[in-house]
C-alpha cells in the first residue's frame, strides 16, 4: 500500500549524498531487510532485539509521512511508472562493539507487496527520508515501551546509511509466494463474473498487465497498487531471471472477525456483557461481503434490521486472500454454502468481490473507492486499505460495522479492552480462547504492565491448534535458497519462535520450543498454484505450491482430515 503524498526516487537518492558518512571506518552490517505482512513486524522486532543484537542494542521506529513524503517506503525501480509503497518501519542494531554494527529492519507492508519486493529482479530497495536521521526526537514508538524500553530518537548516520537504498534480502509473508502471485494475477486479470478469477484491475486473462488500476480506501487518500511480479522464470518487466527462493515457516495466526457494538439496537444488541449477536457462519459471511443483505437480520432472524457495514480489505492483501480462500470462496454454482473446490474450478462462484465492477483505470465510481449499497438491509460494503485502517478507522469509526484481521494484540490494540467492540466466534468455534465468553477483544497486560502478557508454552489459540477453528494461514519468510540471506534470515526466525510465548503470543510457533512448547502439529495440504506443483513436505523449506484454504491435516502418522477447504 502506499499513500498519496509520496516521494519518488529521485528526493532520495539525493538524500544519500547529504547523509552523514560513518565514522571512524566502522563496519555496518544489514543482517536482514525484510518487507511484507503487519502479522509478524512486532514480534520479529522483539526477535531481533531480545536474542540477536547484543548485551546493549538499540532500536528505532517510524511511520507516516516526513517533510518530503513517505518515512519510509519501498522502492521498485522496474519502471517508473510504478509508484513506491510506504509502511511502518522498525530498526534493531547493535552497540556492543563499536567497529562492527549489526542491524536489522523491517517495513510493513502487505503480504503481496513483500513477495513482490523480493521477487522483483533486480531487488526492491527500502527508501528512508533523511528527516529520520536529523530530525528532533522523531521516532513514534510503535512498538510499546514496556516490551523493550524507549525507542532512540533517531536513526545514526551510520545504520541510516546502510540501510538506504539498500535491497530487501527478506519477504514476511502470511501466504505462500505461489498464493502471493496467484492473487496479484487474479487481481491484475479482467473482470470474470461467473468465477471471479479475475477482478478486473487490469486486462486480458494471462496476467498480461503489469501495472493495473489503483485501489482506493474509502476512508483516506491511502491506495494499493497492483503491479506484476513473477517467482520463477524471468521478471515480467526486465526480463532478468529471478534467482532460486526457499520459504521458512514461522508460525500460525488466526482470522478474527471484528465487530463495532457501539450501537445497543444494532450489532451491540444485548448490552456489554452480555451480546446476542456473537457467532458468524459461512454462509452469513458469504451473505454480507457479497453484498446480498447487509442487516443484523442475518445474525437473528427476529433482530431489529438494522443497517450493518461490511469492511473489506484490497485482494492483494495476505489477509484479504486467506479469509476468501478459508470462509468466502466456498459453494456450488448456485451459491450454497460448502466446501471449497481446489484453486481453478469452474464451480467457484462466491468472493468478497461479487458484484464489484472496478471503473476504467484513471477514473473512479462506487466501486473504487468500494463504498457499495448493498442489494438488501441498507447498509454497504467498505473497501480499507491495510491493517491498521481496517481496525483502526473503518470498523472503529463506523456504527454496526463488521471486518476482519490476522489476529495480533498490536493490530486490535485500538479497539480492544471495550464492551464498544468485540469479535465474533465462526461456526460456533472461538478464534482466541477455548471458549468464548463476552467477546470483548483481550489486552496484552501482565501484572498490571501494558504491552507484555507471556503465555504458558502450548496453550496459545487452542482452537487453531486442534483444527477446529478453520479461518488461519501459516506464517513464512521468503528469502534466496541457499547462501547469507537464508542463514540470517533462519537465525531471526529461531529468536522470533523463541520469543513469541514469553512477550506477546500473536501466533502459534511453527516448530518445537524447548521442552514444553510443541509447535503447530497441523498444516494445510498443498495444491498446484502459479504452475508450482504442490509438496507437502513439512520441512517448511520443501513445501511449494499453494495452500491458503487447503485440507487441515494432522503432522505425523495419523490419518485423517480434521477440515477440508480444497
Amino acid at each position: 500500500m502506499t499513500n498519496s503524498k509520496t516521494l519518488f526516487a529521485a528526493l532520495f537518492a539525493a538524500a544519500v549524498v547529504i547523509a552523514a558518512p560513518a565514522a571512524n571506518a566502522q563496519t555496518v552490517t544489514v543482517k536482514v531487510l525484510g518487507a511484507g505482512s503487519s502479522a509478524m513486524w512486532q514480534t520479529a522486532a522483539i526477535g531481533a532485539w531480545a536474542q540477536l543484537a547484543g548485551t546493549s542494542p538499540q532500536h528505532f521506529t517510524v511511520k507516516g509521512s516526513c517533510t518530503s513524503g513517505n518515512c519510509a517506503q519501498i522502492h521498485d525501480s522496474r519502471s517508473a511508472s510504478i509508484l513506491p509503497e510506504g509502511g511502518n518501519l522498525w530498526v534493531v542494531w547493535s552497540t556492543d562493539n563499536p567497529s562492527l554494527i549489526n542491524v536489522w529492519a523491517y517495513l510493513s507492508v502487505d503480504s503481496v507487496v513483500g513477495n513482490r519486493s523480493y521477487f522483483a529482479t533486480p531487488r526492491t530497495t527500502l527508501q528512508i527520508d533523511p528527516e529520520t536521521e536529523t530530525g528532533s526526537g522523531f521516532s513514534t514508538q510503535l512498538i510499546s515501551s514496556a516490551l523493550w524500553g524507549n525507542d532512540a530518537a533517531n536513526l545514526p548516520s551510520n545504520v541510516y546509511t546502510a540501510l538506504n537504498n539498500a535491497a530487501i534480502t527478506t519477504a514476511f509473508t502470511d501466504i505462500r509466494p505461489e498464493d502471493a502471485r496467484f492473487a496479484s494475477c487474479r487481481t491484475l486479470n479482467e473482470l470474470e463474473t461467473g468465477t471471479y478469477l479475475g477482478l478486473g484491475y487490469g486486462t486480458g486473462t494471462t496476467c498480461s498487465t503489469l501495472i493495473g488500476t489503483q485501489i482506493l480506501s474509502a476512508f483516506s487518500t491511502t491506495v494499493a497498487n497492483p503491479v506484476a511480479f513473477s517467482i520463477k522464470g524471468t521478471d515480467p518487466f526486465t526480463g532478468e531471471t529471478i534467482a532460486p527462493y526457499t520459504t521458512v515457516d514461522v508460525g500460525a495466526s488466526p482470522i478474527v472477525f471484528i465487530v463495532n457494538r457501539s450501537n445497543g439496537n444494532g450489532l451491540g444488541a444485548g448490552g456489554a456483557g452480555t451480546p446476542t449477536i456473537t457467532n458468524l457462519t459461512t454462509a452469513m459471511a458469504q451473505t454480507l461481503w457479497s453484498g446480498t443483505e447487509c442487516d443484523t437480520n442475518v445474525f437473528e432472524t427476529n433482530a431489529p434490521e438494522t443497517p450493518v457495514y461490511v469492511m473489506q480489505r484490497e485482494p492483494m492483501s495476505g489477509t484479504m486472500n486467506t479469509t476468501e480462500f478459508t470462509t468466502f470462496r466456498c459453494g456450488n454454482t448456485a451459491g450454497t454454502a460448502g466446501t471449497c473446490p481446489v484453486t481453478g474450478n469452474t464451480s467457484y462462484h462466491n468472493s468478497q468481490e461479487k458484484n464489484v465492477v472496478p471503473p476504467p483505470q484513471g477514473t473512479t465510481n462506487a466501486n473504487n473507492p468500494l463504498n457499495l449499497a448493498c442489494t438488501a438491509g441498507g447498509g454497504s460494503r467498505m473497501r480499507a486499505i491495510g491493517t491498521s485502517e481496517m481496525v483502526g478507522t473503518a470498523v472503529k469509526n463506523t456504527t454496526d460495522s463488521i471486518g476482519y484481521t490476522f489476529w495480533g494484540y498490536g493490530n486490535v490494540s485500538k479497539i480492544a479492552g471495550t464492551t464498544s467492540y468485540g469479535y465474533l466466534t465462526l461456526n460456533g468455534i472461538d478464534p482466541i480462547q477455548s471458549s468464548y465468553s463476552n467477546g470483548e477483544l483481550p489486552v496484552c497486560e501482565s501484572n498490571g504492565v501494558s504491552g507484555i502478557c507471556p503465555a504458558t508454552p502450548g496453550t496459545s489459540f487452542p482452537n487453531l491448534r486442534s483444527g477446529a477453528y478453520t479461518a488461519w494461514s501459516v506464517l513464512r519468510v521468503v528469502t534466496n535458497a541457499s547462501g547469507v540471506s537464508l542463514t540470517n534470515t533462519k537465525i531471526l526466525v529461531n529468536a522470533i519462535e523463541n520469543n513469541v510465548n514469553g512477550y506477546v503470543p500473536d501466533f502459534v510457533p511453527f516448530k518445537p520450543v524447548g521442552t514444553t512448547e510443541p509447535g503447530l502439529q497441523i498444516y494445510r495440504s498443498h495444491y498446484l498454484q502459479s504452475g508450482v506443483s504442490p509438496n507437502n513436505g513439512l520441512s517448511s523449506e520443501h513445501e511449494a505450491g499453494g495452500d491458503m484454504g487447503g485440507c487441515i491435516e494432522p503432522v505425523g502418522p495419523a490419518p485423517g482430515v480434521l477440515s477440508c477447504h480444497q
